[in-house]
């Protein structure tokens, strides 16, 4: 299940964020964390499987946000109807713990026109 949602008209650009948090210590993210979009029946759209993220938090936090700027036209045109965005993000542990956490977002591409 994801962990949020959000909609974004068709023809629009704008960042999609995932968060994760610990109950105590923080999270360093380590590496690039990357990002991969799936349609409604669970099929990877071209051209968003594994993208680097946008940005993200940096440093030692307890709690982060990761992002992508989703552009509805680039570089597939996405049709109206839902998507998943899951981020894949590694991080270090105060506790010495290295873990990857996958927040996802439930993404709804509407027609403006409809």
């Amino acid at each position: 299940m994801p962990d949020g949602t959000c909609r974004i008209k068709k023809g629009e650009k704008r960042p999609i964020y995932g968060a994760a948090s610990v109950n105590s210590g923080t999270l360093t993210i380590s590496g690039q964390p990357t990002c991969t979009l799936t349609d409604s029946t669970g099929t990877v759209v071209t051209g968003l499987s594994a993208v680097n993220v946008t940005g993200y938090d940096a440093g030692a936090v307890a709690s982060f946000n990761v992002w992508y700027d989703l552009d509805t036209l680039s570089p597939t045109v996405l049709a109206a109807g839902w998507y998943t965005l899951v981020f894949k993000v590694s991080a270090l542990g105060s506790d010495g713990i290295a873990r990857v956490l996958e927040p996802s977002v439930s993404v709804q591409v509407i027609d403006p026109g409809e």
